[in-house]
């Protein structure tokens, strides 16, 4: 029987994490977990250890943020000897076919590839997260596995044999592209990212306005530009350097500061929507 570690971080979720949890342990009784609360102030960290005690609780200091918090996680787990680990978002929702269906795909990929989860809205409308192809259309399921070209992390099992290749996440990004950098780092080793054949959980759509908050002072835009949670030019920088090439992440660089800096009704005129809505 395969030996698997779940990994979460959370923060400030305690409805949702409770949500998450107790399901992953109806769907699935054989797994370890591992959650890191980011110093959470609404009684999380108390809430697992009181309702899931066999959960492994690691606690942050409050700067994590999605992708350190996931590098904690799995450093921990690591330490372990596991055949797979799994990462979750703690507000999706698992469909009942979730492990069947992600376990099925690893053993197309003979357990060297990376299975990343489709996800749909909860009203089963729209496909939201799993990821993109080259032309950066998000995937819908056909029935057979598909290449990943832009990886989300929101439920995506990773086999032993590619962490033992790959390593961990980098902790250089805080919140965001961790997961992107993740897949792209696989591709580049030659280790096959594809999405599920079939959706297997329902999930929110995350805040789209990092790259640019509008309706706000300039100073408002380029804190929240440069916070955690926004779209910080450097670790863009850095991650576009890596996959593709200096030209690309000076460019996008130059893009982001301009974009910033023009007032909300140029930026309609030029962008439409795209970046004003």
């Amino acid at each position: 029987m395969n030996k698997i570690a779940v990994l979460l971080t959370c923060f400030n979720r305690k409805k949702d994490t409770l949500r998450c949890l107790n399901q992953l342990f109806c769907l699935k009784k054989e797994m370890d977990v591992y959650v890191v609360d980011d110093n959470s102030s609404d009684g999380t960290s108390a809430a697992i250890l009181k309702q899931f005690p066999e959960v492994h609780l690691i606690k942050g200091n409050g700067d994590l943020f999605w992708n350190r918090g996931m590098h904690l996680a799995w450093k921990h787990a690591s330490k372990r000897k596991y055949d797979f680990y799994l990462w979750l978002n703690d507000d999706v929702v698992l469909y009942k076919n979730c492990f069947d269906e992600m376990f099925a795909c690893a053993t197309i990929l003979n357990n060297k590839g990376i299975v990343s989860g489709i996800i749909e809205t909860a009203d089963n409308s729209k496909i939201i997260y799993g990821g993109t192809d080259k032309q950066r259309n998000i995937i819908k399921p056909n029935g057979h596995l598909q290449q990943v070209t832009n990886m989300n992390g929101n439920v995506v099992l990773i086999p032993s044999a590619v962490f033992e290749k790959l390593g961990n996440l980098d902790p250089t990004f805080h919140h965001d592209l961790g997961d992107v950098d993740y897949g792209y780092r696989a591709q580049k080793e030659g280790v096959s990212v594809c999405s599920t054949r079939a959706v297997v959980g329902s999930g929110q759509v995350n805040d789209l306005s990092r790259m640019r908050m509008k309706n706000c002072t300039l100073k408002e835009r380029f804190q929240k530009l440069y916070s955690p949670l926004g779209s910080p030019p450097k670790l863009n920088f850095y991650f576009r350097k890596r996959h593709f090439g200096f030209l690309n992440a000076f460019s996008f660089y130059a893009f982001q500061l301009v974009l910033n800096t023009l007032p909300d009704s140029l930026v309609k005129f030029i962008f439409r929507n795209k970046y004003s809505s």
